[in-house]
């Protein structure tokens, strides 16, 4: 039954032109949430000695990569980066110095080059780390990832010099092997200088594009916000970016620093992640403003950091967000539950004072919240469907495609058709007060949730509540008003997370868009409904405008020139002969597969599990040697010291042991893994390798069981041999390599013959040893 409006002045929703003016300040509350998380513009070489300048750091950047090949770790390119960097510290005044350290990372051991040198300060106690990586991925030039970081930490030491000196030393990384597994980061966590160093700025990059975002931080991170908030001239992120980044299982070397007790902030854009790890990832792509960005959040660091106090332990954390006009806002995240519960309160209250005032009866108001939460898992359904019915028409045969925006836009725009007829539903059986405070639920269940399980994202629900809690209590007759005043910030905070989703997290990401929409949409309603026609214009717009971007995704190309096909060719050798398989995290053209010679599903390329689709037959490879120099047994497990080398000279190998094997007991050339890298889960293989083999090959030490009957070895050399140009061309015309690129792999099996049982000893003391002869 209809109720009647608190305000019959204006009408059964309010005035048309204050509903006008809600509904274009929520379209730039939406634009300016995308905009403020956008790279400034870039500064030209002629700026002030000791300003940072994107330009200057171009060129450092053109004169390092040289011819832009790729440059992994333990590569010739490698080595010429490197030289390139020292040369590049030494013109600005500096004394480099090279370590070269083996180190192991989780799985994965290498010699690496760790470039150091320090920006001497007043003090050298408490100093600050500017770190980056230098190497690449073998199927990429690495520009962003992490070229552009090498850069901008070159530049701001030369404007740092330029100007007075800092209270404390800088000390800049800019370290080998990260790409590997954060060796080179693990490598400078056992050297001296370490121990100086109290804080630290990390600069990454997950695409080629974007702003350089605040992804990390650290527990304990209060005094840091308000530090951030104080320092950076146009922050970019938010506490929220944390939170979800540390339930990723992705890892920087800010990981290892984090690890070791240092605080500090690990920037990173993430924009035109297709190219991430490919050729694309070259200077052509590399957006001079996101490198201007890094600069800039580096340079100001650098000044703040060196002249705070040091760092003190801290429980304490904090929410922070940026805002238009380069603004950074927070607050202590120990104030959420008194936040949560004034929203929470005054929502409540609200209602009852619209009962009172016979806006609505009290029945209507629990029924439009439910209404409000069941829209937004409807939009979550919808968004499951509508993404089965991309996958369907092919639009989406890899994590990202050409046809991106069109999907995210459609996903927008189906969350406007759904959302406003059952907005239009609520507010013609309970009335617009109803429809108002019911828009309000699912904020309000997001603050309360992340206030218990993620208080670094408890802003998303908390501002837009509370923005139209106190709005409704300052004018209870317009709801129409305050319901739209809580969807600007809203609009403001959600929007980066709608649009840059499918960005984040590929495709599988547009599922979340129509419920991330529907959330910030639902305060609005009223103002959509007051318009004209509102609620069938909206609802038209909305299914109308994403059937077109479904057909615009449909009729577009998936790949294109700065969207490649990702496909690696990898030649696998073992016992039986070699092949060639293709490996793609894309659908790969029938007609490429049909004329190169593959077949249409994939197989496992070796015996331990890693699967590709098989191809035509290739060259042979020399088998990796293998010598088990010695064989112990130690209680009911034996003890192995294994030598590999590559007889074809690899400069990768390793071993791939069963999944019953002692981690805490394998040794490379002596050196433990690192065990805070180590994944927890069950698995019928481990793998552990060395980048870097040298003519003596790499030893291996670990324990299995007694019944265990064998293991494999292999190694591994970029590239392909000669014999396959052809497959190659073909794959070019419709694919680029991506991430360790393509492989040539040699592969055999090391059989372990039995072991007796081990007879008691005499002095009956457990942990006798008894030695086998090596095999």
């Amino acid at each position: 039954m209809p109720t009647r409006s608190i305000n019959p002045g204006l009408g059964a929703s309010g005035s048309p032109v204050v509903a006008a003016v809600l509904v274009l300040a929520f379209v730039l509350a939406a634009w300016l949430g995308v905009a403020q998380n956008r790279a400034p513009s870039p500064v030209g070489a002629d700026a002030a000695a000791d300003a940072f300048s994107s330009a200057r750091a171009m060129g450092v950047l053109e004169r390092v990569l040289g011819d832009q090949r790729p440059h992994p770790t333990a590569s010739p390119a490698n080595a010429a980066v490197r030289d390139a960097i020292v040369a590049e510290l030494r013109a600005i005044g500096l004394e480099p110095q090279v370590q070269r350290r083996f180190a192991c990372g989780g799985f994965t051991c290498a010699t690496v080059d760790n470039i150091v040198a320090r920006v001497p300060g007043v003090s050298a106690d408490d100093a600050v780390l500017l770190s980056a990586h230098y190497d690449s991925v073998a199927a990429g030039p690495g520009a962003s990832d992490d070229g552009a970081g090498v850069a901008a930490i070159i530049e701001t030491a030369r404007a740092l010099l330029a100007g007075p000196a800092p209270a404390r030393d800088v000390w800049l990384l800019l370290n080998d092997g990260e790409e590997l597994g954060l060796i080179g980061a693990e490598a400078f966590a056992r050297e001296p200088e370490f121990a100086r160093i109290a804080r630290v700025v990390n600069l990454e990059a997950r695409g080629t594009t974007g702003a350089s975002l605040l992804i990390e931080t650290q527990a304990g991170n209060a005094a840091l916000a308000r530090l951030l908030r104080a320092s950076l001239s146009a922050p970019a992120g938010s506490s929220l970016e944390y939170e979800i980044y540390r339930t990723l299982p992705n890892d920087t070397d800010f990981t290892v620093y984090k690890r070791d007790g240092l605080a500090g902030a690990n920037f990173a854009w993430a924009r035109a992640p297709a190219r991430y790890h490919t050729p694309l990832d070259d200077i052509a792509h590399l957006d001079r403003g996101s490198l201007q960005h890094h600069g800039e959040h580096a340079l100001s660091l650098s000044r703040a950091f060196s002249a705070a106090e040091p760092p003190a332990p801290d429980d304490a954390d904090a929410v922070f967000f940026s805002l238009p006009g380069s603004l950074m806002a927070g607050w202590p995240a120990s104030w959420n539950p008194v936040l949560l519960a004034i929203a929470v309160l005054g929502w409540l209250v609200l209602g009852a004072r619209l009962v009172r005032a016979g806006a609505v009866r009290a029945a209507a108001l629990p029924v439009a919240a439910v209404l409000a939460v069941v829209g937004i898992a409807v939009l979550g359904v919808a968004g499951v469907l509508g993404h089965m019915l991309l996958q369907a028409l092919g639009t989406v045969p890899a994590t990202w495609t050409a046809q991106g925006g069109a999907m995210v836009a459609g996903m927008m725009l189906l969350a406007i058709g759904i959302l406003v007829p059952l907005g239009w539903l609520v507010q013609r059986t309970w009335g617009v007060a109803a429809l108002a405070w019911g828009a309000l639920s699912p904020l309000v269940l997001v603050a309360a949730a992340a206030v218990l399980w993620m208080p670094g994202g408890a802003h998303v629900g908390l501002v837009p509540v509370l923005a139209g809690v106190i709005a409704s209590h300052l004018a209870p007759r317009r709801p129409l008003l305050w319901a739209g005043l809580a969807a600007l910030p809203a609009a403001l905070l959600w929007m980066p997370y709608a649009e840059g989703a499918y960005d984040a997290i590929g495709h599988e990401g547009l599922v979340a868009v129509p419920a991330v929409v529907g959330i910030m949409l639902l305060p609005l309603l009223p103002a959509v409904l007051a318009l004209p026609r509102g609620a069938a214009l909206a609802s038209a717009a909305g299914w109308l405008g994403a059937g077109v971007c479904v057909l615009l995704a449909v009729s577009q190309p998936a790949f294109d020139a700065d969207v490649p096909r990702p496909a690696n060719l990898v030649l696998v050798a073992g016992p039986d002969g070699s092949r060639l398989f293709a490996q793609s995290g894309a659908l790969l053209p029938r007609a490429f597969l049909d004329a190169a010679g593959f077949a249409r599903e994939r197989e496992p390329m070796n015996p331990w599990g890693s699967r590709g689709v098989p191809g035509p037959r290739g060259p042979a490879l020399a088998m990796p040697a293998v010598v088990i120099e010695q064989r112990d047994v130690v209680g009911d497990r034996q003890r192995l010291q294994v030598r590999l080398r590559s007889a074809r000279g690899a400069t990768t190998g390793g071993l791939m042991l069963p999944g019953t094997v002692d981690l805490t007991s394998l040794r490379v050339n002596g050196q433990p893994l690192a065990q805070s890298r180590w994944h927890a889960r069950d698995e019928p293989w481990r793998g552990i390798s060395v980048v870097g083999l040298g003519a003596d090959g790499a030893v291996f030490t670990f324990d299995l069981p007694l019944d265990a009957e064998h293991f494999h070895a292999f190694d591994r050399s970029h590239g392909l041999p000669t014999g396959l140009e052809v497959v190659v061309a073909a794959r070019d015309e419709v694919g680029v390599p991506i991430g360790g690129g393509d492989a040539s792999i040699a592969w055999t099996t090391v059989p372990l013959p039995a072991v007796a049982p081990q007879d008691p000893p005499e002095d009956n003391q457990a942990g006798s040893n008894r030695s086998i002869s090596a095999r």
